[in-house]
């Protein structure tokens, strides 16, 4: 996806994409935020920078002990 696509989508202004991109400034929380919400899949890294990391899904692992417990009590 290019800039100004991405800029599109999050609602963040393209210059400030490439500031951040540059170095020249640190994204702000409002920008992180954003991001974090059209792609949750990537929050951990965005605060960590590290890619290993296996971010966890509450509303997800629920779900999974749910459908566990009714297929105990079928």
């Amino acid at each position: 996806m290019g800039r100004q696509e991405f800029a599109d989508k999050t609602g963040i202004a393209k210059g400030t994409l490439i500031r951040t991109e540059q170095g020249q400034n640190s994204p702000q929380v409002s920008v992180l935020l954003r991001i974090a919400e059209l792609w949750p899949e990537f929050a951990a890294y965005l605060l960590t920078d590290q890619t290993d990391i296996k971010q966890r899904n509450p509303e997800r692992e629920g779900l999974a002990e749910d459908l566990q417990g009714q297929r105990k009590a079928s």
